[in-house]
Parts: C-alpha cells; sequence; structure tokens
C-alpha cells in the first residue's frame, strides 16, 4: 500500500495545491472586498453632504473623500462661510488643493477634514489634544510617503499651483508637526496644513481672492439632508455641485459586488477543477490498485474497510488542501496588510467559512464516488 501511495503521490500533491491556491484565492479576494467595503463605510458616513463646483458627482466624492483623479475647480470662500453659517449644519470642513510643495500636493483643511479621513498622526511635536490637531496655523503633517525626507520640526515652504516658479513660492514656512500613518492611497504624498495658516500665506504673498476645491458638510440631523442639498443647489449665485457620498459610492458598490462575484465565482470554479481532477487520479489509479485490493482480501479485510480506506486517501487530501489554503490566505493579507494598510484591519464574515465548508462537502460527495465503486468490486472479489 505504501508502494501504491508513492507512485500516486505526484499526482495527488498536484490536485491538493490546485484546491490549496483556489481557497487562497477565494478568502484573499473576500477579504479585500470585505476590507474596502467597510473602509469606503466608514470614510463615507463621516460627512453628509460634499459641495463643489460643478462636475461629474462621482468624481467629487472620490476626489474628496479618496484622491482619485484631478482636482475638482475652484468655488469662492464665500460659498464656506455661508454654509457654515447654516442652522442645519453642525460643521463644515473648507478644502483647498491648489498649492504643492516640490511635487507633493499640499492640502489646507481643518481638524474634522482629518477625521473624516480617519487619519492619525505619529511622532508629532508639542500638539495638545488629538493627534491629528493643528498645534498653530504655521503647523503641517505630513504624509507617510515623505517620512524618509522630512522629520517633525523641521519647515518647507509651499508655492501656488503645481508646477510652480520662483515668483509663486509663498515665503512663510511651514512647521512639521508630526507624520501622518500609512493609508495606502495618495493622502500619503500629501502635506495637510490649517486652512486658516493658507490664507494668511496667500494674502501675504499678495493673492486677494479666497478659493476652495470642495467643503465636506455634516448635519446636525440627517432627517434634513435632502431639504438642504436642494437649498444650497438654488440659494448661492454660484452654480454649485451638492452631492451626498453615501449615494454615490453605493452605485459603485454595485459594480464592485459584481466584480467581486466574478472573481469568487472563478475561485470556486478553479476549486471544482481540483476535486475533478482529485477524481480522475483516483479512478486512473482504480486499474492498478486491482491487485493490492485482491490481497487485501486475501487477508480478511472486508469490502466496507476497503471502502472506508479509499474514501479517507481523498478527504485527507482536501482538508490538507483547505489548511493548505487558510494558511497561504493568512500570509498573504499580512503582506497585503504592509502594503494596503486597510486590508488588515478587517474580519471576515460567517459567508466565508460556508464556502469553505460547501468546497469540503463538495468534496466529500466526489471521494464517495471512487469509495462506493471500491465497495462494489471488492464484493466481487
Amino acid at each position: 500500500m505504501r508502494k501504491s501511495l508513492g507512485q500516486r503521490a505526484g499526482r495527488s500533491m498536484i490536485s491538493i495545491l490546485a484546491l490549496a491556491f483556489s481557497v487562497a484565492l477565494l478568502l484573499v479576494i473576500s477579504h479585500i472586498h470585505e476590507a474596502v467595503r467597510s473602509y469606503v463605510r466608514q470614510v463615507s458616513s463621516g460627512a453628509d453632504l460634499i459641495v463643489g463646483a460643478p462636475s461629474q458627482p462621482v468624481h467629487l466624492v472620490l476626489y474628496s473623500l479618496f484622491r482619485i483623479g484631478p482636482p475638482p475647480p475652484v468655488i469662492p470662500w464665500d460659498v464656506y462661510e455661508k454654509i457654515a453659517g447654516l442652522e442645519e449644519v453642525e460643521w463644515a470642513a473648507p478644502v483647498a488643493t491648489n498649492e504643492s510643495h516640490r511635487g507633493y500636493t499640499v492640502t489646507g483643511s481643518t481638524a474634522q477634514y482629518m477625521e473624516t479621513l480617519q487619519l492619525k498622526a505619529l511622532n508629532f511635536i508639542g500638539a495638545s489634544g488629538s493627534g491629528t490637531a493643528f498645534r498653530n496655523h504655521r503647523s503641517a503633517f505630513i504624509g507617510a510617503g515623505l517620512a524618509a525626507d522630512y522629520q517633525p520640526g523641521e519647515t518647507l515652504t509651499i508655492a501656488n499651483g503645481f508646477y510652480p516658479s520662483l515668483k509663486d513660492e509663498y515665503k512663510t514656512p511651514f512647521i512639521i508637526q508630526g507624520v501622518l500613518m500609512e493609508t495606502g492611497t495618495s493622502l500619503d504624498n500629501n502635506i495637510l496644513i490649517p486652512i486658516d495658516g493658507l490664507r494668511k500665506v496667500r494674502k501675504a504673498h499678495g493673492i486677494k481672492t479666497d478659493y476652495l476645491n470642495f467643503i465636506l458638510i455634516k448635519l446636525r440631523h440627517r432627517h434634513s439632508l435632502f431639504k438642504v442639498q436642494q437649498a444650497l443647489r438654488s440659494t448661492f449665485n454660484t452654480p454649485l455641485e451638492v452631492v451626498i457620498p453615501a449615494l454615490e459610492l453605493e452605485k459603485l458598490g454595485y459594480y464592485q459586488r459584481m466584480l467581486n462575484n466574478v472573481f469568487m465565482a472563478m475561485s470556486f470554479i478553479i476549486g471544482l477543477l481540483a476535486l475533478m481532477m482529485m477524481y480522475f487520479n483516483l479512478s486512473a489509479g482504480f486499474a492498478e490498485r486491482k491487485q493490492e485490493v485482491e490481497l487485501l482480501r486475501m487477508v480478511g479485510a472486508r469490502p466496507w474497510q476497503l471502502a472506508g480506506l479509499t474514501l479517507a486517501e481523498p478527504m485527507l487530501q482536501i482538508l490538507f488542501a483547505l489548511c493548505s489554503g487558510v494558511v497561504i490566505y493568512k500570509v498573504s493579507t499580512l503582506f497585503l496588510g504592509s502594503w494596503i494598510p486597510v486590508v488588515s484591519n478587517i474580519v471576515l464574515p460567517l459567508e466565508q467559512l460556508l464556502w469553505l465548508l460547501s468546497l469540503f462537502l463538495l468534496g466529500f460527495l466526489v471521494a464517495c464516488l471512487p469509495a462506493w465503486r471500491m465497495y462494489g468490486f471488492s464484493r466481487r472479489t
């Protein structure tokens, strides 16, 4: 029997590896989908409305919350002042992204904006309160991508535009207060400064008109969401785009779920092919084992015992493949977590265990076929 197992070891190992990688792929895809969905839900829940210049609503949301795409056109500062004074508004966070430092985008905003994006700071100096509270109007936080070149306590200057000349550079320096934790987004290559400090250096440089790129709004009561949205669209003389981020992201979520289901189905099909390969390997070796079965019958082995042995072999292979797949998945998520931090902050839901259970049950049904065949053959021997 040991010789028989050795002869089938090569074919069995290929089946085990195929099934293990299909399980790992299924779990990794599901993990990434769940992590992204959880992160998007948490970030989008921080702001009820986003106000910007007329543009595609989805583009405005993606840039405002995740920095995907080019910045939207500017809007005047007085729009923010009027919105912040509305009774229904709990807070409004103005955001300007038209300045830069050596090719890195400089974002002027408030602590509410940083809290909405769940940004946390490390190595910050002289700060009181929360880790992302600006100490004064000349403080700055740098993204994790700049941490190798800059340290807290150093100073930097910014300039107007993304391709500035010497005359566009502001003379007032900002002091680096801290380094933001890695997010895996383009914010890792951003510099965040207080919007009040940005307005002051613009004024000192001779820029008379204040402007913003977008405004995040948090309402006191969500039941007034659509009312405030319509009011903002009709009140101002300046054309505005007022979007509800949760609704726009839900539209994108439909396509994300559809793509995730396609990848999950592909992974499941790979698992089924691995099980079929395992079955054909067992069937191909069945003829080679006739002499072995006759020998075992001569020494007193009963048909149900031989059927049990035939069933045990593929079931052990399936269990080993499932366990190996889970180990590969865990190692993969550790690697992905160091590359995309949001991926490491999620626990898989129960439905993924159901996927594994369904693969195991299908494997059991596949293993029963050669076992039943062995039972019938041994009875005739």
